[in-house]
C-alpha cells in the first residue's frame, strides 16, 4: 500500500478507488488508519458528536414506504432506515430511493444501514465490505438523500473483533466521501467500542435513549441496549467530544457543553 498516495488523495479530496479501499483494509496500522479517518471527521464535524432522540422505521419495501411515509410521519417517525447491503439491482434501488425521497414529508429523513458482516462467528471479508461501501457511494451519487450511514459489524465473541469494527468505521469514513455523517450504534457495537468509533471516523452515537423523565439508570436497564440521556451525554464527553442533539436533517436542536478539560487531564474511574 502506498500510504503517502492515499494520504494525498484524502487531503486533496480525490475519490479513493476500490483498490485503495482493499489496501486500507489490509493495513495493520490501525493508529494511522484511524488518525486519517479522524482527520476527515474533524474537517466535517469539528469537535461535535451528534445524537438524536428519534423514532426510526425500518424500510424493506421501497414502494410500500412511499405509500406509508405520510402515516409514519403523522405517528412521529423521524427516520427511515434502509439496508443497502442487499442484493437488489443497483439501478432499481437508485430509482426507488429517488421516488421515496420525493414523497418524504419534511420531518422524515433517510439513513443507510450497511456492512452486515462479522456475525455468528463468520470472518470479516474485506473485499465484500469494500464493495458494499462502494455500492452505497454509487447509490448516493445516483439518488442522494442519505445523511448518515451506520456500519453494522457486531463485535464480541460471536462477531468481529473490536479492532475490526474500528477499521470498518475508518475505511467507511474514507471511502464514503459523499455521505456526510457516520454513526456508531452502542447497542450493537457496545458502548465502549462506539465511543472509540468517534475517534475512527464516526461523528454520531445512535441507539435507544430513555426519556427525559428518567431520574436514574434503572429504567435503562429494563430496556435492552438503552441509555439515559445523561448517560449518553457522559459517553460523548468521555470520548472527548461536545454533544449536539440533532433533528432529522442535522439541524442543531440543542447544543451541550463539551468535556471538562481538567477532568480529562487526570485519571478517572471507568464507568461500568
Amino acid at each position: 500500500m502506498d500510504a503517502a498516495d492515499i494520504e494525498r488523495k484524502v487531503r486533496s479530496g480525490e475519490r479513493l478507488s476500490r483498490e485503495d479501499g482493499i489496501a486500507l483494509y489490509d493495513c495493520d496500522d490501525l493508529a494511522w488508519l484511524g488518525g486519517l479517518a479522524h482527520e476527515v471527521r474533524g474537517r466535517r464535524s469539528g469537535d461535535v458528536a451528534h445524537f438524536a432522540a428519534r423514532c426510526p422505521q425500518d424500510v424493506t419495501d421501497l414502494q410500500e414506504a412511499v405509500a406509508l411515509a405520510p402515516r409514519w410521519a403523522a405517528d412521529g417517525v423521524t427516520e427511515l432506515r434502509l439496508d443497502v447491503g442487499t442484493e437488489v439491482d443497483g439501478s432499481a434501488l437508485a430509482e426507488g430511493v429517488r421516488v421515496l425521497r420525493a414523497a418524504l414529508p419534511e420531518g422524515l429523513a433517510l439513513t443507510a444501514y450497511a456492512l452486515r458482516y462479522g456475525g455468528a462467528g463468520a470472518p470479516v471479508d474485506p473485499v465484500a465490505l469494500v464493495e458494499q461501501l462502494l455500492r452505497l457511494r454509487e447509490l448516493q451519487d445516483a439518488a442522494g438523500g442519505f445523511h448518515v450511514a451506520v456500519p453494522l459489524l457486531q463485535d464480541g465473541p460471536h462477531g468481529a473483533t473490536g479492532a475490526e469494527v474500528l477499521k470498518a468505521f475508518a475505511v467507511a469514513r474514507l471511502l464514503l466521501d459523499n455521505v456526510p455523517h457516520l454513526a456508531a450504534d452502542w447497542a450493537l457495537h457496545t458502548e465502549q467500542t462506539a465511543q472509540l468509533a468517534l475517534q475512527h471516523g464516526a461523528d454520531e452515537l445512535t441507539g435507544r435513549v430513555v426519556g427525559d423523565d428518567v431520574d436514574d439508570g434503572s429504567a435503562a436497564e429494563q430496556v435492552a441496549g438503552a441509555l439515559t440521556r445523561e448517560e449518553l451525554l457522559a459517553a460523548i464527553r468521555d470520548a472527548g467530544f461536545r454533544p449536539v442533539e440533532r433533528d432529522a436533517h442535522y439541524g442543531a436542536v440543542r447544543s451541550h457543553e463539551g468535556p471538562d478539560p481538567q477532568r480529562r487531564e487526570s485519571p478517572q474511574p471507568m464507568r461500568v
